[in-house]
Order: structure tokens, then C-alpha cells, then sequence
């Protein structure tokens, strides 16, 4: 027997809720962390992430409101069964273009995000974040479409416009997952040319797991979720099933919950977007005295400069005294030791 909308309502609401109280609770761990960091003057706010979280927690409030108030209306405002199934898949209803259009704007707001992530990651290159942006915007526009259609067209159903909605999450789901790979791949051409540059200077570097490995890895990770999220979407389309409902309801805090995972993971890193899109520039160092001369050279006090290749806003950086770096190279005779302690 397949699903009633009236089920599939019930049912996603009692999921949604449980998605908004996890997605609730990720961002206020996210923002005391956050305050928590920039008092002890380890981090600055970051005002697109800090407006796209708000948005996100504002606008899943608001799609939980709406549908906790439409399933009430049904249930309470509607009877028998077939009035309220009616009442239900009717999609001119105010509170069925209230909460679809929370939707239409919650993912324009995720890919969004994505996308100026990946512009500053790439150097504010806007050829590089063009493709996606057009998809972005391309998506929400076919959304939108789809919203006036069941408003003004006459004998609408849910599934009336399913080929607009198809256009709808393919080409978000297309945007997010360009977008994602690109970040991606700038992180992981930017570490690879650094472990590159280190290589030849550093003993070991070589077999050392990569910093910036686990940030590949969420970026990774959260797209392919995603993705996965927007196929059975799609899918779900397809087939005409009334677990669309539940799909949907499901969306926007989901949206969230990757986004706060995301935020939360990474910013336990040191680094922000701006560092892989800097300019190469030469670090020096000079050689201190170690405890392991080599025979036959000179003293083990060195002050042979050592030069390698960094990602850097500044042309040429030295490190001061109180400066100390993690390497460990060979010259004029001796090992000259550095210490990252800071």
C-alpha cells in the first residue's frame, strides 16, 4: 500500500524535529567555540561564514514553524481523512509556497557559501567559480519558477511540475559538487607543492601525513553527502513517490548540519581560506648550533642561509629569533635543528 500524504507529512515533521534539535545544538557549539577562540585571540570572526550560519538557523526555524503549523492545520482544521489529504496536496496553499520557498533558499544560500569559499581558495579568480555560480543561479530561478506555477496555474499538483523540480536539485546538485571538487583540488595542488618544496630540504617529509589531508577529507566527505542527499531527491521525483515529503522536510536542516560539521572540523585548523590562495615566496633561515657535527667539515656552528618555497602573502619573510619552524637541515657541517613549539 503506497504512502498518503498525510503520513508522510506526520512522519517528516517527527524527523525534521530531530534534525533541527542536532543542528541546533551543532551551532551553538560552533559559536561558543568560536567566541570562545577569538577571546583567547586565536580566531576573528569571519562575517560571510558567521551571516550564512545565521541565515541557515533563521531560515531552518522558520521551515520547522511552517511545517509543525501546516501539519497542525490538517490534522486539527481538517476532517475527514480525505479533506485533509486534500487540503494537504493542495500546492497553491500559502503554508505549501511558505515552506518550499524556505527551501529554494536555503540550498541558494549553501551553494552560495560553497562557491565564495572556493573564489577566495582560488584567488578571487571569479572565471574559476563562474560555472557553479550560473548553476546556483540557474537552480534557484527554476525553483522559483515552479512556486508561481502551482500558485497561478490552474490544476496543480505536487508532481504537476516534477520536471522543473528535477532542474531544480540536479543543477544544485551539480553546482555543490563542482564547487566542491575545485576547493578540494586547490587545497590539495597547494599542500602537494609545499610537501614538494620540503621535500628536497626536509629528511623525512616525504612519509609525514599532510596537515591539510583531513581538511580534503571533510570537504570531500560533506559533498559526497550532499550529492548523495540531492540524488535520492531526484529519485524520489522520479518514481512519484509521497516520501518526497519527507525529503523535503528533511532538506533544510540537513543543509545545516553539514554546513556546522563543516565549519566546526575545520576551524580546529590553523589556517584559513586565504593561505592556499597566496603567492609562493622564499623563507630564510640561518643554521644553529647542534649537537651532531659531521667529520671532516667545519664547526658545528653554521650560518649558511637555508631557502625554501612557502605559500606566503610576502615576498620574502625571515624568521626571527623567536621564530622556529619545524625542519631539520644539513649544512656547512652540522644539523641545524628548528623546533615548531608556537
Amino acid at each position: 500500500m503506497p504512502m498518503l500524504i498525510d503520513v508522510a507529512e506526520l512522519a517528516g515533521l517527527v524527523v525534521e524535529g530531530a534534525l533541527y534539535g542536532v543542528f541546533l545544538c551543532l551551532f551553538l557549539v560552533c559559536t561558543f567555540d568560536l567566541l570562545k577562540r577569538r577571546a583567547r585571540g586565536k580566531a576573528t570572526l569571519h562575517w560571510p561564514m558567521t551571516v550564512t550560519g545565521v541565515l541557515l538557523i533563521v531560515l531552518a526555524t522558520a521551515r520547522f514553524s511552517v511545517d509543525a503549523a501546516n501539519v497542525f492545520v490538517a490534522f486539527i482544521g481538517h476532517d475527514p481523512r480525505e479533506a485533509r489529504i486534500a487540503f494537504l496536496a493542495d500546492p497553491a496553499q500559502p503554508l505549501f509556497t511558505a515552506k518550499h520557498s524556505i527551501l529554494i533558499c536555503v540550498l541558494l544560500v549553501g551553494d552560495s557559501f560553497v562557491n565564495y569559499r572556493c573564489w577566495i581558495v582560488w584567488g578571487k579568480r571569479l572565471y574559476v567559480v563562474l560555472f557553479p555560480i550560473a548553476l546556483s543561479f540557474t537552480s534557484a530561478a527554476a525553483g522559483s519558477y515552479t512556486m508561481w506555477a502551482y500558485s497561478h496555474l490552474p490544476n496543480q499538483t505536487v508532481f504537476s511540475e516534477a520536471k522543473w523540480l528535477k532542474v531544480f536539485f540536479s543543477l544544485s546538485l551539480v553546482a555543490n559538487a563542482v564547487a566542491t571538487s575545485l576547493l578540494a583540488y586547490r587545497i590539495w595542488a597547494v599542500n602537494r607543492e609545499t610537501q614538494q618544496a620540503l621535500s628536497s630540504l626536509v629528511r623525512g617529509s616525504s612519509s609525514r601525513s599532510s596537515r591539510l589531508t583531513p581538511i580534503i577529507r571533510i570537504i570531500l566527505e560533506s559533498g559526497i553527502f550532499n550529492a548523495m542527499y540531492l540524488f535520492v531527491y531526484v529519485m524520489t521525483l522520479e518514481f512519484g513517490s509521497q516520501g518526497l515529503e519527507i525529503m523535503s522536510e528533511m532538506s533544510v536542516q540537513l543543509t545545516g548540519i553539514i554546513f556546522s560539521t563543516i565549519i566546526f572540523r575545520i576551524s580546529r585548523q590553523s589556517r584559513d581560506d586565504s593561505y592556499y590562495a597566496a603567492q609562493p615566496a622564499s623563507l630564510q633561515w640561518r643554521g644553529t648550533r647542534d649537537s651532531r657535527p659531521a667529520e671532516g667539515f667545519g664547526p658545528a656552528n653554521s650560518t649558511a642561509p637555508t631557502r625554501a618555497r612557502f605559500k606566503s602573502r610576502d615576498r620574502l619573510s625571515s624568521t626571527s629569533k623567536e621564530t622556529q619552524v619545524p625542519i631539520e637541515q644539513y649544512g656547512a657541517g652540522s644539523y641545524a635543528t628548528y623546533d615548531d613549539t608556537s
